[in-house]
């Protein structure tokens, strides 16, 4: 097997789309998802293994070994955070009695730098490292109390936004226009039982997820959000492409339609990004580029896919093509590839909803892979709504 996508969380788009588009690049792709995943619904997987509803650590070590033991892949794609939060355990040696030397082995090459796991994953520790590198980032105060966030506030100027280090889909951000509201986000992010949760947690083995990590008080800026989603091997940027949010579901979420492009200057950044965390594989780094026409500002990494990873064969840029020949050996020289024009293109699902679309643009449609259609349409029938893109996380 060449690639094992492992998925936890349901609402992923941008794993659900790799089978295809790695199948079209002539790689086989197996999948570790629960049954009920969107990624277990595409018709181009070569095997799919079950993962258990158990959130268990061993449990899911378990599984994962059994797919790994199955058809050994040359490399593992995690779909979500949580994905990538358990295969970072592994590699560090969590469940050694049940992850082998040879499955560690693949994990491990799956990922960076150990060294800089945190960084890849959490936002108080991406901002840090892109500092070093002489990133644009906001002004942002990692604090630990209301107290140390009120400072803070009054230093930045009012509105700032208050930031747990782990998250994702615009979850765990809150927009704080004075103290008041910012006092009501600390509380909300440290509610309290928090030490009889994380006993539970411990016992029932599901205290790899981090429940309570930093918080951030962080600066507003004006601006578009954007993201460079790339692909890298050991370190390296083999390619990517832009995308301008154009609309999104709410405010801090996910887009249902961008501008596809090129920027170089965000490019360099995740350049840089991807050398300093020693990357391999699919990732995303999001950023907000200024209305005053100020350099792009990183604020966040995504270590694992996105919507928008299948796009770039739309735009000169096969991703997925270009993984293919770094997996089988042909290590290509030179600079990265990186898209020849621009393309508007409503995302899935969000292409569903006709009220969403683009005069001119790509509705981004699955229409190979039906199964992924009827997922996104059973689920919208079980909420009792006619607008799938709203569903969409």
């Amino acid at each position: 097997m060449d690639i094992l996508v492992f998925a936890i969380e349901d609402g992923r788009f941008g794993p659900a789309r790799f089978p295809q588009m790695l199948h079209n690049a002539g790689l086989s792709v197996a999948a570790l998802c629960p049954s009920d995943n969107i990624l277990a619904q595409s018709a181009f997987l070569d095997a799919q293994h079950v993962l258990p509803r158990s959130r268990h650590i061993r449990s899911i070590a378990k599984a994962l070994a059994a797919a790994i033991k199955a058809a050994p892949p040359k490399l593992i794609i995690p779909g979500d955070e949580q994905a990538v939060i358990l295969l970072q355990a592994f590699a560090k040696g969590r469940c050694a009695s049940l992850i082998g030397p040879e499955a560690k082995a693949v994990i491990a090459a799956s990922l960076g730098d150990p060294r800089m796991f945190a960084a890849s994953l959490f936002k108080s520790d991406t901002i840090a490292l892109a500092r070093t590198l002489g990133i644009s980032v906001p002004q942002s105060v990692t604090v630990a109390s209301v107290g140390e966030a009120h400072r803070a506030g009054e230093r930045m100027g009012y509105p700032v936004y208050l930031k747990q280090s782990f998250s994702w889909a615009g979850l765990g951000v809150a927009k704080c226009d004075d103290a008041k509201a910012l006092r009501a986000a600390c509380k909300a992010a440290r509610p309290r039982g928090m030490m009889v949760r994380r006993l539970v947690r411990r016992v029932l083995g599901r205290d790899w997820y981090p429940a309570v990590t930093a918080m951030d008080v962080q600066s507003g800026i004006a601006g578009s959000t954007a993201m460079v989603s790339v692909l890298a091997w050991q370190g390296r940027l083999i390619g990517g492409l832009c995308a301008v949010r154009l609309a999104k579901i709410h405010p801090y979420g996910p887009s249902t339609s961008v501008r596809l492009g090129h920027d170089r200057s965000m490019a360099d950044a995740a350049g840089k990004m991807v050398a300093a965390l020693g990357l391999t594989g699919f990732a995303s780094f999001d950023f907000m580029v200024p209305d005053d026409g100020s350099e792009p500002v990183l604020i966040e990494c995504n270590p694992r896919p996105v919507p928008v990873h299948h796009l770039g064969r739309h735009i000169g840029v096969d991703l997925a093509a270009a993984f293919a020949r770094v997996l089988n050996g042909e290590i290509q020289a030179g600079e990265p590839q990186f898209p020849d024009r621009n393309l508007d293109v409503v995302l899935f699902p969000h292409a569903l909803d006709r009220a969403l679309h683009l005069e001119g643009g790509l509705l981004d449609m699955p229409d190979e892979d039906p199964g992924l259609i009827r997922h996104v349409a059973n689920r919208t029938s079980a909420k009792g709504t006619d607008r799938p893109a709203r569903l969409a996380a």
